[in-house]
């Protein structure tokens, strides 16, 4: 298992997520890109190339995120409605997605045909997001990645209260 911790950034215009691997190195960074219609986000690596884009769908009634690797459209990510879980379909050039998630958005699973691949569990803290994330050999790391940012766009505010 590859394991990542994403951090918010603290004191920041819009949302800035820093991506690092267990020994604490910085492998990636996420942007919120400001004065736009809907959330939109950019991941990239250490060196500043764009890895990955992400925009919210607007005038939906549950949230919807298109996710864009290599300026190429590879998932769109549904919240479907349900009671006391949280639950998304993610229909992907990869695959059949989903995540599965419990009643304050903290944990979270992401499945891949049925099999769950990635844990996500949020850390408590008062004044940022944090998350562990655990993501099994062999799956897209940037996909999966990007699929915990728009769970944090989507349950958490930049000062770690639920929606």
């Amino acid at each position: 298992m590859k394991k990542f911790y994403i951090n918010e950034r603290l004191f920041t215009i819009g949302d800035r997520f820093q991506i690092f691997r267990a020994d604490g190195s910085i492998i990636y960074e996420v942007k919120e890109k400001l004065f736009t219609f809907g959330k939109q986000y950019r991941l990239f690596n250490n060196s500043g190339k764009k890895l990955a884009f992400i925009k919210q769908k607007m005038f939906r009634l549950l949230p919807r995120y298109d996710i864009y690797l290599d300026n190429q459209l590879v998932a769109t990510v549904k919240k479907k409605f349900s009671v006391f879980v949280k639950k998304y379909e993610i229909d992907s050039a990869y695959g059949n997605y989903r995540i599965d998630g419990d009643l304050l958005a903290w944990n979270f699973q992401i499945l891949k045909d049925e099999n769950v691949f990635c844990h996500v569990s949020k850390n408590f803290n008062l004044f940022q997001d944090k998350y562990e994330v655990l993501v099994s050999e062999g799956y897209n790391e940037i996909l999966t990645l990007c699929l915990v940012i728009i769970l944090d766009a989507v349950h958490h505010d930049g000062s770690g209260h639920r929606r």
